[in-house]
């Protein structure tokens, strides 16, 4: 009796216990201790698939131009293997490094998270600051600080995240920090450090400083671990190990020391680099055909726009005709012109005076074709000329000149006169003038062709 009082008064405390965890834990969510959270059973999950613990270290690659943070953790092998990656909701500036405070630059480089610059308290959500200015960035003079990867998806220089995105990156540097790792490892790229990106930018100004941080980019690609970064000559260096034990430190600012890289990563960065310098000249060759066709291409685009406007359809097909067959011919206009008296003593008959005009041929007006019935019992009408045609050259006769005056047609000239060969004529042949009444009257017009109703009826009606 006795011993199942003592076993219900033991459960009674377990149970106890347990809902005194789980209140615990609510009322942490509830009073706002989210830097406390576990990690969520996905990703505990994921872990065990990869063989990774809560407290391994992890070590996070950020890729600018990509907007992608990644988790590496280390797994029983000792290597860092990829764990997950997250969607960045946005970075200051553009692709190149952090030069100064204020210009809104997100930092690239290799920066060290320590556990005091994890800040649970920070306005935006959760936070850690990655250490910026590092030692490379202050031998440039850069300046800048409280450079973070944070939540609330708002950045002006920093790496923001979606709270929930920031919740799980903090709660695995956490538990890594908690589990002895002294410090997590931030390498910032501007890309993902390939060949095809290092050629598509070879015209960047920053160019040198990446060839620089690509080096720490290839020895973590082909260890997995970590690259030991040190800072010497204004640049960084990997995996140094000076050859002088009494040089153990690296001087930013002074000449590098005399130092060896182990033999497997400097075997392997290596040949990493000289197939990636092969695939770089291959892309870089490439990308220059493309400009080139594209500036041939700009070329040829501008030297049609500038040239002349091509002639019409009609032009085409009938050359300068068309453009001359609207033109206006020229006109002879008649003006008084005296004429000189003869000599006296030497009065001779009035002879007529011979004189040519220069005029352009007009083609003569095709006969114009009638109905059926018209061509039927037209009688040879259509050869003769037109009433309106006989009766203008009539009138132009019958114009009276003035006594002493010859008229003489003057041409006006059109934009394209026709020339005509001149008429040549004998030397001594004598040039008599003949008055213009004189001169034989103009043939009376003929008579106007009868209708097709007067051949048909010609009694009228």
């Amino acid at each position: 009796m006795v011993r199942k009082t003592a076993l219900r008064l033991v459960l009674l405390a377990t149970v106890g216990l347990g809902l005194a965890s789980c209140q615990d834990e609510v009322m942490q969510a509830s009073l706002g201790i989210k830097h406390l959270r576990p990690l969520s059973p996905e990703i505990v999950k994921l872990m065990n698939e990869k063989g990774m613990r809560k407290d391994d270290p992890i070590l996070i690659r950020i890729f600018k131009e990509e907007s992608t943070l990644e988790v590496w953790k280390r797994d029983k092998t000792g290597r860092y293997a990829f764990l997950k990656d997250y969607r960045i909701c946005a970075w200051g500036g553009t692709v190149g490094p952090k030069i100064k405070q204020g210009d809104k630059q997100s930092p690239e480089g290799f920066y060290m998270v320590t556990p005091g610059r994890m800040n649970p308290n920070s306005a935006y959500y959760l936070s850690f600051d990655i250490g910026f200015p590092n030692a490379f960035d202050r031998v440039y003079g850069r300046t800048g600080t409280d450079i973070m990867v944070h939540g609330a998806c708002s950045s002006a220089g920093c790496f923001a995240m979606t709270d929930a995105q920031v919740a799980e990156i903090y709660a695995l540097a956490r538990d890594a920090l908690a589990g002895g790792q002294k410090a997590f490892q931030v390498q910032s790229f501007p890309f993902r450090m390939t060949a095809q990106n290092m050629a598509k930018h070879r015209n960047n100004p920053n160019m040198a400083f990446w060839r620089n941080i690509k080096k720490g980019y290839d020895h973590f690609e082909v260890s997995r671990l970590e690259p030991k970064v040190d800072v010497c000559d204004r640049r960084y260096v990997f995996d140094a190990q000076p050859k002088d034990p009494v040089a153990s430190t690296f001087n930013p600012a002074a000449a590098c020391p005399a130092y060896d890289v182990p033999q497997q990563i400097a075997s392997l960065v290596a040949e990493k680099e000289k197939k990636d310098d092969e695939q770089y000249k291959i892309v870089v060759a490439e990308l220059d055909e493309k400009d080139r066709a594209s500036a041939t291409a700009e070329l040829e685009r501008k030297l049609e726009k500038s040239k002349p406007p091509q002639p019409s359809m009609i032009a085409s097909i009938f050359g300068n005709d068309a453009k001359t067959a609207a033109e206006p011919a020229m006109t002879p206009i008649p003006i008084n012109a005296p004429v000189p008296r003869p000599a006296p003593g030497r009065v001779s008959a009035p002879q007529s005076v011979a004189v040519a005009m220069v005029q352009p041929v007009e083609a003569a007006p095709a006969p114009t074709r009638g109905g059926m019935m018209d061509r039927l019992f037209s009688f040879g009408s259509s050869s003769e000329p037109s009433p309106s045609a006989s009766a203008a050259a009539a009138a132009l006769a019958e114009t009276p000149a003035p006594t002493g005056a010859v008229p003489v047609a003057a041409p006006v000239p059109a934009a394209k006169p026709i020339q005509a060969a001149a008429v040549a004529r004998p030397a001594a042949e004598p040039i008599t003038v003949t008055p213009v009444s004189a001169q034989a009257p103009a043939p009376a017009a003929a008579p106007a062709s009868p209708s097709f109703w007067q051949k048909i009826n010609p009694f009228g009606g």
